[in-house]
């Protein structure tokens, strides 16, 4: 049974185990999918392993991780969302998300974003927020105006790719 963190009307964001190895190696394995994530290069499952890993250590320590992201309906993984430290960048708190290109134009980004943003600045007690995306992902640039991230600029220092940088504070956040 699946730890969950926080839901939405149709998704759940919950602990990742293991057992979500196949399903996430199957969304990151993906070029188009991963096209604007990190340094846009598809994962291994190796890879895909190794993160999973490190978020369930994420997540004991802190309190918070990029959590699975599974569709309620059909509880099948979607993708991955939440919040991560950024330990290079000072105390920085960084709000993600990834979706399978199967899932995108559905709106569940911006449910994953609100969910994250709300756990963090509710249950975690988070004072900031901040969130990196490439500059021609229009739709993740909307995803963050709608929930409440206001941009900042450019910045080269996350991931070693040039990004714009947002922000969303407690009051910014649109529920």
């Amino acid at each position: 049974m699946r730890e969950i963190i926080a839901e939405t009307n149709r998704l759940q964001l919950c602990v990742p185990t293991m057992d979500d190895l196949d399903g996430l190696s199957a969304l990151w394995s993906d070029a188009e999918t991963m096209r604007y994530i990190g340094s846009g290069v598809p994962w291994t499952r190796e890879q895909v392993q190794e993160r999973i890993e490190r978020a369930i250590g994420f997540c004991a320590d802190k309190g918070m991780t990029f959590w699975t992201v599974v569709e309620e309906s059909t509880d099948t993984i979607i993708g991955q969302g939440g919040l991560v430290p950024i330990s290079f960048n000072g105390d920085e708190i960084e709000l993600g998300y990834r979706l399978g290109k199967d899932h995108w134009g559905k709106g569940y980004a911006t449910e994953i974003a609100r969910a994250s943003a709300a756990y963090g600045f509710d249950a975690l007690n988070l004072d900031r927020l901040v969130a990196v995306c490439y500059e021609q992902n229009l739709p993740s640039r909307a995803v963050l105006k709608k929930v409440g991230f206001r941009k900042l600029g450019q910045s080269d220092v996350y991931y070693g790719v040039h990004a714009l940088l947002h922000e969303c504070l407690p009051y910014d956040l649109v529920r």
